[in-house]
């Protein structure tokens, strides 16, 4: 079992639930109040959702709205790859990489993955050597377990509407956090409609995220995938 099919062990009863929440954002807002009762981070959600009665705030009903049909689009991406998680890390593998030559690329997969320079003819796109870095990494224990740990999460998650909103509410704040603090990455998952699932790997990510590729070393590039598992 990959990490991404664990998740979706952990999330098949969240995505019926989005799948009805897409039908049903307008009348939660209508419930709104009936709901801020229970657990705290869907009812700070819900509290957020307040603003929908006031016209001075309908850009925060609206980045809400927005926010909540990314997360609809993420848990389907869940369902439709083969391996989620695989793909965010290889995405930011990619990230990582993107300004350096083949030398310099060649040298870090071998300082990473332990491969010899002999196999090195192997792995001369980008795109090769950025799957093999990140399948070495998520195969490692450093970040199963990490990793494990995260999506072990949600099964305490209460398994209602506002239990999904709850899911929502962490999942955007994480984005939110990815889009001050690195922009770019941010907008590439953005792209693949998976910013919403940042949530689920920035416990590993989270110590070098603010660093730009455009300013990495090679050096710096090695340490930074080499955090990632430990």
């Amino acid at each position: 079992m990959n990490h991404s099919d664990y998740l979706r062990v952990h999330m098949e009863a969240e995505r019926k639930i989005a799948l009805s929440l897409e039908k049903g954002i307008k009348l939660f807002q209508e419930n709104s109040k009936e709901v801020m009762s229970s657990i705290y981070s869907g009812v700070e959600r819900a509290t957020w959702y307040s603003a929908c009665f006031f016209d001075e705030y309908q850009d925060v009903c609206q980045e809400l709205r927005e926010e909540d049909k990314r997360m609809i689009a993420a848990i389907n991406e869940v369902f439709k790859r083969n391996d989620v998680i695989l793909d965010m890390i290889e995405l930011y593998v990619k990230y990582v990489l993107d300004n350096f030559n083949e030398n310099s690329r060649t040298n870090i997969i071998t300082q990473i993955t332990g491969y010899l320079a002999k196999n090195r003819v192997r792995f001369v796109t980008k795109s090769t050597i950025s799957y093999v870095i990140a399948k070495s990494i998520s195969e490692s224990i450093g970040f199963t377990a990490k990793i494990r740990t995260a999506i072990a999460k949600l099964s305490n998650v209460t398994l209602t509407l506002l239990g999904f909103y709850s899911y929502v509410q962490k999942a955007a704040l994480s984005a939110r956090r990815l889009k001050l603090l690195n922009p770019p990455f941010y907008q590439i998952l953005h792209n693949e409609n998976i910013e919403m699932l940042y949530f689920i790997i920035e416990p590993v990510l989270q110590k070098n995220i603010g660093y730009l590729n455009t300013t990495l070393s090679e050096r710096d590039a090695i340490t930074i995938l080499r955090d990632i598992v430990k």
